[in-house]
C-alpha cells in the first residue's frame, strides 16, 4: 500500500500545475497497469500511443540511438499534437461496450439465420432442386436469387456468367 503513495504524490503535484493535464503512455501492461489505475481512479485523461507509432514518428526526430528521455519526448509531442487519439477508459466501460457490440452481432447473425431459412423455405416450394444445389450463405447464390426470381428466369439465364449477363 505503501508504493501506491510514492505513485500518487507526482501525480498530485503534476496535477497542481495545470487546470488540465494530459497523461500518455506507451505500455498498458505490467507494471504501467497500476499507474493506469491510479490515473483513472483520479479522473485522469490518459492516452494511448502505441510502440509503433512512437518508433515511426521517432524518425522525424534528431539524433542517433533509442533512449528513454527521446522516447518520452515522442510520446508527449504526440499526445500534445494529435488529435485522433481516443482517451483510455476504465475497464468496466470497455467491457460493457464489448457485451454491446458481441450481443448486436450475435442479433446480426440470428438475423441472417432466420432469412436464409425463410428463403430456404420459400425456395423449397417453389424449385426443391434448386434449393437443394445453393448453398445460400455465399454472396453469388443470393445476388443469382434476387435478379431472377424464378426458376424460368433461371433457366433462361442459362450457363452465361453472370457479369456478361445484363439485368
Amino acid at each position: 500500500m505503501q508504493q501506491v503513495w510514492v505513485l500518487l504524490e507526482p501525480l498530485a503535484e503534476v496535477s497542481g500545475l495545470a487546470d488540465e493535464v494530459t497523461w500518455a503512455i506507451d505500455v498498458r501492461t505490467g507494471g504501467a497497469a497500476l499507474l493506469l489505475t491510479l490515473l483513472l481512479a483520479h479522473d485522469q485523461k490518459v492516452f494511448y500511443i502505441s510502440g509503433h507509432m512512437v518508433n515511426r514518428a521517432a524518425g522525424g526526430y534528431r539524433g542517433e540511438g533509442k533512449t528513454d528521455a527521446r522516447d518520452a519526448a515522442v510520446i508527449a509531442d504526440q499526445a500534445r499534437m494529435r488529435r485522433d487519439l481516443a482517451p483510455l477508459r476504465a475497464d468496466e466501460e470497455l467491457i460493457t461496450e464489448l457485451r454491446m457490440l458481441v450481443a448486436r452481432r450475435q442479433d446480426l447473425i440470428a438475423d441472417r439465420t432466420r432469412a436464409i431459412n425463410r428463403l430456404r423455405d420459400q425456395l423449397l416450394g417453389l424449385c426443391p432442386a434448386l434449393e437443394r444445389v445453393l448453398e445460400l450463405t455465399y454472396k453469388g447464390p443470393l445476388i443469382l436469387l434476387s435478379g431472377f426470381q424464378t426458376p424460368a428466369a433461371i433457366r433462361e439465364m442459362g450457363t452465361r456468367p453472370a457479369h456478361l449477363v445484363a439485368a
